[in-house]
Order: structure tokens, then sequence, then C-alpha cells
């Protein structure tokens, strides 16, 4: 019997730290230890978290895979369970997915984000959450849904796990290597038509969460019903918690452009029901895309279109695994509970349905067109 909760393809071996001179090498070795350093300089820590954030930041690459130290945090058993495979590896050997997933929930873990005291509930990446959103901006809102989406997409280069806001750089540049813009765009109308319901799947706070804001806006405005999910913990630096979607749409207020009377829109949206905004575990988890829970599974069957935002999640669809590139989408995505759109630019070695002739032209053009940001996708699967 073939397992329809699986893609339809074999599946090739996870992505992995220790391919060393790869971006997931580079990623463990040397981002996720600053990043660590960041969270000492950007926090005024209490000395005990401070001491175990440093210890984090140095454990990295060769130290070995333990179970998390969090008594009584509300997802521990979960973490016990991702875990109980890779306890006793190196930081390098574990699937590199598994990796960063893990090394965001141990910041936590140091900071006493679940614990009584000083960090309780304290974002440590507040301060790069708050500059990324001064650095936003929206002089007007789309002008139909086809602009929403290409502007939602590009909002995903600005991830301040890559490039901290402030410090100038970004990747520049925007070059398509898929795109399905016109059959996404039939699609939403028809589900519009009927009212059904549209599910984004977030990424990253500030410029991002903006222009996901304006995409959930036309979707709001062209009749659809519209969930936002969020992660339940601050992860990946950036990545969006319900508060951060709440002040972004409070931030829209301040605009003096015409794209101030989005958040009005989204407030009303929110207030009637017809935005919802949610939160769970699986996305702050270790869990793979054909890995998602029954029930989880089940609520996404009720939408019509599933539209993914960012790297992350792209690589969480695909498992973060070595397809080859022009592997059919449908022969990965095959166990979908529904339609989707992914909106990406590319931040690390993973990629499915594109073109050969499109990626020999992107790599001879830029030799860092699947990891520097500059190169994106808009691709639709439907079942």
């Amino acid at each position: 019997m073939i397992d329809t909760n699986l893609p339809s393809a074999p599946i090739p071996p996870p992505l992995r730290g220790a391919e060393y001179g790869s971006f997931a090498h580079d990623t463990i070795a040397r981002r996720l230890p600053l990043t660590g350093r960041r969270v000492l300089d950007e926090n005024d820590l209490a000395p005990e978290s401070a001491r175990a954030v440093a210890a984090l930041a140095d454990e990295i690459p060769d130290a070995l895979v333990r179970p998390l130290h969090d008594p009584g945090a509300p997802d521990l058993a979960l973490w016990d369970a991702y875990l109980a495979p890779y306890v006793g590896q190196s930081w390098l050997h574990v699937p590199w997915f598994v990796a960063e997933t893990y090394f965001y929930r141990r910041v936590l873990e140091a900071t006493g984000y679940f614990q009584p005291g000083p960090g309780s509930g304290v974002d440590p990446f507040a301060h790069q959450k708050r500059l990324g959103l001064e650095y936003a901006r929206l002089d007007h809102g789309p002008d139909d849904m086809a602009e929403a989406i290409l502007g939602a997409l590009w909002g995903n280069q600005a991830d301040l796990s890559l490039w901290p806001a402030g410090e100038g750089g970004g990747p520049g540049g925007a070059h398509l290597l898929a795109d399905d813009t016109a059959a996404a765009t039939a699609l939403i109308a028809g589900l519009a038509s009927e009212g059904a319901r549209a599910d984004i799947i977030l990424d990253n706070a500030g410029a991002e969460l903006v222009h996901d804001l304006a995409l959930a806006d036309a979707l709001l405005t062209a009749g659809l019903r519209v969930v936002l999910h969020a992660k339940s913990h601050p992860t990946f630096v950036s990545d969006a918690l319900i508060a951060d979607v709440r002040l972004t749409i409070d931030w829209f207020a301040g605009l003096t452009s015409p794209a101030a009377t989005i958040g009005a829109r989204l407030g009303v949206a929110l207030d009637t029901g017809h935005l919802e905004l949610r939160d769970g575990w699986y996305w702050t988890s270790s869990l793979l895309g054909w890995e998602l829970p029954d029930i989880l599974r089940a609520d996404l069957a009720c939408s019509g279109l599933l539209i993914s935002k960012g790297d992350a999640n792209y690589r969480r669809w695909l498992g973060d695994r070595h397809w080859p590139y022009d592997t059919p989408l449908s022969h990965v995505l095959a166990y979908l509970p529904a339609p989707m759109l992914l909106l990406r630019t590319c931040k690390s070695n993973v990629a499915a349905g594109l073109d050969p002739a499109r990626i020999t032209d992107a790599a001879a053009r830029d030799p860092q067109w699947i990891t520097g940001g500059r190169w994106g996708v808009i691709q639709l699967y439907t079942r």
C-alpha cells in the first residue's frame, strides 16, 4: 500500500553540517555561534543566563546533542521525542534542520524563556525585530493579487538570521527561478468566489511580515477567509509570533501613505473572525512536512490554499533533503492535504520543481544562486 502521507518519490538523505564546505556546515560552525553571541550583545541577561548562552555558543559545532534541561516547559516532552534519535551525536552529524531548530530552542532554555525569573516570556531577538520593523516601508498597498504575491515573495529577502537589521547589505537583486503567478491568481479567484479559506504560514517579522499582511489584506478583500500561522515561541531570530503580527497591524496605523488603511481593514477582519491568528508547537519543531500531526493535517485539509512563506518553511516541506533540483514538485509534496503556494527566496541548498535550463542560467550568472537570497520561486502545487 502507498503511504499517502509521504512523498511519492524515494526520499534522499538529509543535509548535514558534516558536509564540509557546504552552506549547512557554515551555518552550524559559524553562523549559529555568531547568533548566540549576538543574543549576549543585544540583551541585558541575568548572569546565569549569560553564562548559559555563552556556553551554548562555545559548544558548537563539536559537542554532542543532549536533551533539553528545561523543567516544566510546555514542549519538553515533545522535544524529548524529537531528539531521541540524535542524542549523543554531534551538532554536525544530526540533520541540519534538526540542528537549527534545536539551537533556537536551546537559546530559550539558556535565557529562561519558560522558567520563572527575569527571562520569562522575554523574546531574546526583540531588538532585531524592532529594528526590522523600523526599516520596513510600504508606500501603498498592492494593486492586484499578482503584485501582492510578488511583494510577499521579495519581502522574504529581509531575513534577520542572515542579514541583521541596520547593518546594510542584504542580498539585493531579484530573479525568479519559477513563476506560477498566473495559475495561483486563477486558483485564488476561484476560491474567492466560493468564500473559501486561505492559510498563510508565516516566516519573518519586520519588513517581510508587512508584505505578508498586505497579501492577507488582498485575500480578504477578494472575499476569502484567512488564517495566519505564527510561531509559538521566538526562533530563527526573526520568525513572527502572534504578538509580532498584532504589533505590525498596529504599525500600519502610523503610516502617512495610503497603505495605512490596510491595518484598519485587518483589525476589522480580526474582530469579525474573517482573519484568524494561530500558532502551534509544530511550527517550532524539528518535524518535517510529512510528519504533520494528525490534528493539524486535518485542519489544513479544510483550507483551499496553503501559502508557505520563506526558506525554513520550504526546507520543512521538502524534508531538508538532497532532492535533485529538477525533481517534480508533485513527487515531493504528494503528502500535502491541500494545494500549496510556495513563496521563497533561496537561502539553502534545497529545491525541487526547477527547470534544468533555468538552473544552468542562474548558476552561470550567480555562483551563490541557491543560497544568496537573490533568486526566488513562486511555485504552485495542486493535488
